[in-house]
């Protein structure tokens, strides 16, 4: 029996970063191999006193960063200015009780380059990146491995210091619960958008939901009531901005409500295989646009530094197109146009041909890695 030697921390900050976390465990859970996880917290568990002030600092300024404005520009001034790695007084007194917890043997898995900066020179930090873009802060060097989705994204860690062998490829990291039905559910959605039957159009809003955002996706949502050709779903925090926008619209769009981030990812992937378009903000689900041939509708302004790179990114492949507020107040015949032109059917074509095992891969990784050190 291989020991358990994995140790996972997570930031808890945000939707994406501890996104990828779940997706690690769930991953080795159906390897048969969940067994390996000997602790699994997050930062706001272990840190005390100073410490967890200053992590509730952190993750209250990741709040206000999502809604934009002045205090989102310079929080992600600070950020870029951030060397995640080197010794200072913030990584002390953010990694302090991180460090005494992390120790100095096994693995620790972290979602996040801040908490892998905060456990300073400990050992053997493999830093899960499952982002397809990585803005320069994201560049963790302490970090023994940072396991990556795609080729570009490791040479950003690579040009920011990090030796190539250290920065694994591990493909686009896809839901695991969407695997089975991936390569049907392609194609099933390409046929429906090059049909001429409605089309379920899903809308998306980041956790922080920014009012400009909430904007354009009540006007779109409002659009496909009106017209009553597709059939549109939004998923909204329960008692967010969203959900008091859209709560007008319930009789005729589906309006999912969720409370945390499991139950959204859990709802989400009950609904998927039905999902032709998705409107979103560039940084929500892209990894979607990219391998599950799902065509992007993106929403703006651009908040953070993930979120303008990721539109750079799919508007490049193909595979996704801006959405102004004035396009959503008459999204319905927007989509209608697209698709009549044949770009609903292009953008979903250039989309797929790139490995989405991303999560089962990491987890064979990691196990691979217990293997050998058990042997050693």
């Amino acid at each position: 029996m291989l020991a358990p030697m994995l140790h996972f921390l997570g930031s808890e900050i945000g939707r994406g970063h501890p996104f990828y976390l779940d997706g690690v465990r769930r991953a080795l859970r159906a390897s048969g191999r969940g067994d390996l996880i000997v602790r699994d917290t997050d930062v706001f568990a272990v840190s005390r006193g100073t410490a967890a002030l200053a992590w509730r600092a952190v993750r209250q300024a990741y709040t206000w960063a999502g809604r934009g404005g002045v205090v989102s520009a310079a929080y992600h001034l600070a950020r870029s200015r951030a060397r995640y790695g080197s010794d200072s007084l913030a990584s002390r007194v953010l990694g302090r009780d991180l460090r005494r917890w992390a120790g100095r043997e096994g693995i620790v898995v972290v979602d996040h380059p801040v908490v892998a900066g905060a456990l300073g020179d400990r050992p053997d930090i493999f830093y899960v990146h499952g982002e397809m873009v990585a803005p320069p802060e994201s560049v963790a060097t302490n970090a023994a491995r940072i396991f990556v989705p795609v080729e570009d994204t490791a040479y950003v860690f690579v040009r920011g210091g990090v030796h190539p062998d250290r920065v694994p490829v591990t493909g686009v990291c896809v839901e695991n619960e969407l695997l089975p039905g991936a390569f049907d559910g392609l194609e099933a959605r390409r046929g429906r958008i090059a049909g001429d039957g409605p089309l379920a159009v899903a809308f998306f809003s980041s956790g922080a939901e920014p009012p400009p955002h909430v904007r354009v996706i009540t006007a779109g949502l409002r659009s496909l009531a009106a017209a009553g050709k597709h059939r549109a779903v939004v998923f909204a925090r329960a008692g967010g901005r969203l959900e008091s926008a859209v709560a007008p619209l319930a009789d005729r769009v589906e309006i999912v409500r969720f409370r945390d981030r499991l139950s959204l990812d859990r709802l989400t992937a009950s609904r998927f295989e039905r999902f032709d378009v998705v409107v979103s903000p560039p940084h929500e689900r892209s990894n979607w646009a990219v391998a599950l041939g799902t065509p992007f509708l993106l929403v703006g302004p651009d908040i953070g530094p993930f979120a303008p790179r990721n539109r750079d990114l799919l508007l490049r492949r193909g595979v996704a197109v801006g959405l102004s507020e004035t396009d959503a107040i008459s999204l319905s015949a927007w989509i209608d146009g697209l698709r009549a032109n044949g770009h609903l059917a292009r953008m979903s074509s250039f989309s797929g041909g790139v490995s989405f095992r991303g999560f089962p891969r990491i987890a064979e990784l990691l196990i691979a890695e217990c293997e050998r050190r058990r042997s050693a």
